[in-house]
């Protein structure tokens, strides 16, 4: 087989995979308009990203509240900053996180007030989002002891986690 045929025959290969690539990203784009417009499902993102999950469990000590909140500062943080042609975020968020990250009780109440008021604004910015959200707002009391800090960090976990799911199952179309 002379070269030119095999090059020839890679190009069809890889055209191939482009075109099937973009059938999947197509259905699966289809797919999300559809839940969109039935209001089955809430589309705030353009896609997922990596370091947005939450793994830590449910805080029932102060130990635990201090894990989880450092972990929601994290993913937070990492959630608030993607933008750009892979970001999930159609424009820049203006929040940023200025807590020292939690280390005793006091930090730990500190950085979840912040945290819930950081994130609420995100929710509903204007220009951030494909659709605000206005479902999942985080709305227990501020942290002043161990058992608000409980109740708000775990809260935040729930809201801030049903927040990152609502992104479009088509992901982004530059990964193709």
């Amino acid at each position: 087989m002379s070269d030119m045929r095999k090059l020839d025959l890679l190009a069809i290969s890889a055209s191939k995979k482009a075109v099937d690539k973009l059938h999947d990203y197509l259905k699966n784009l289809r797919e999300d308009v559809a839940d969109a417009i039935a209001g089955t499902t809430a589309i705030y993102h353009k896609g997922t990203i990596s370091g947005s999950t939450i793994l830590s469990a449910n805080a029932t000590d102060l130990d635990s509240v201090i894990t989880l909140a450092n972990e929601l500062k994290a993913a937070i943080a990492a959630h608030l900053a993607s933008t750009g042609i892979q970001g999930v975020h159609a424009a820049a968020s203006a929040e940023s996180i200025a807590a020292a990250d939690a280390e005793d009780q006091g930090t730990a109440n500190t950085l979840l007030n912040e945290l819930k008021a950081d994130y609420n604004t995100h929710r509903t910015e204007s220009g951030v989002h494909l659709n605000n959200d206005s479902t999942n707002a985080v709305s227990s009391i501020n942290a002043s002891d161990l058992a608000s800090s409980i109740t708000l960090a775990n809260e935040i976990k729930t809201d801030f986690g049903a927040h990152i799911l609502g992104a479009m199952s088509a992901g982004f179309i530059a990964d193709m």
